[in-house]
């Protein structure tokens, strides 16, 4: 999972924020519950690495980390089911602020190093889901297509989550379903279609 912690969002003390700060009203928080209680229970012991992207992180200051493991150890970023995963937010909420820019590339390259590395075969069988949620405003089009143009020959989906009332015009061409991606890196467009986006605005009141 990777979360947007960008300054689009709007500031987390003020009502009209994706991620204020008081929770009953958090849309990002209710994001990660109604997705993350489906996705969970595709990993049979519901351990979850979870990233955030587009924020600073202490002690960083004026410099954008765009994947940072949300429980503050990259080195084991996984969260305990979908309890671990809300704890984890609500920490990294108080710890972080909000920046920018919005770059996808960055984590989408590190779940298809890790499908990479996974080498699977019909031996060893495995697969990978990124699931991103964000507001909607991306900065670096052209090298997360390459990504996951990338990732279209790896065993890995991605689910884009569109949090908020943007147009989220950019997501839909992510989404691939007219016109297939094409990398400009690789020179190939995309093997599969391994991309689906979501917007939750139309889905939030509708958890089947």
């Amino acid at each position: 999972m990777a979360i947007d912690f960008t300054l689009s969002n709007g500031n987390p003390a003020e009502r009209d924020s994706l991620h204020y700060l008081d929770m009953q009203r958090n849309e990002y928080l209710a994001a990660i519950k109604a997705t993350g209680d489906i996705l969970q229970y595709y990993d049979s012991k519901k351990q979850i690495p979870v990233f955030g992207y587009g924020a600073t992180v202490p002690p960083a200051v004026n410099r954008a980390s765009h994947c940072f493991a949300l429980n503050g150890d990259i080195f084991n970023p996984e969260c305990d089911g979908l309890e671990g995963i809300t704890a984890a937010y609500k920490s990294a909420l108080k710890n972080i602020n909000l920046y920018g820019p919005t770059n996808f590339a960055p984590v989408i390259e590190l779940v298809a190093d890790m499908a990479e590395e996974a080498r699977v075969n019909q031996a060893n069988q495995k697969y990978f889901i990124l699931l991103i949620l964000t507001d909607g405003i991306i900065n670096d089009m052209q090298k997360a297509i390459d990504q996951i143009v990338r990732g279209s020959s790896l065993p890995m989906s991605i689910v884009i989550v569109g949090v908020g009332s943007d147009d989220f015009e950019s997501m839909d061409i992510l989404d691939a379903d007219d016109i297939p991606l094409y990398s400009m890196k690789y020179k190939k467009n995309m093997e599969s279609d391994i991309v689906q986006f979501v917007p939750f605005r139309e889905f939030k009141n509708n958890p089947s």
